[in-house]
């Protein structure tokens, strides 16, 4: 009689556990990424700079003459 617990079984199951657990954590790190790059502080006492507040490399007097 086979076992519910042979090591087929537990091989497949292993490998449905990380598959879910790889999409998940990718599922993650994209909603993160998406709020890195709007602009959204994700934690608390992380400051990200918006495309707005990054310098341009302009030099100062560029920007000074900007309306």
């Amino acid at each position: 009689m086979r076992s519910i617990l042979s090591e087929r079984n537990i091989v497949v199951v292993l490998f449905v556990m990380v598959l879910v657990t790889f999409s998940l954590a990718q599922e993650d790190s994209k909603k993160k990424l998406t709020k890195i790059y709007s602009g959204v502080v994700t934690e608390p006492g992380t400051l990200f700079l918006t495309q707005a507040t990054q310098p341009s490399g302009k030099g100062a007097a560029a920007i000074a003459d900007q309306p």
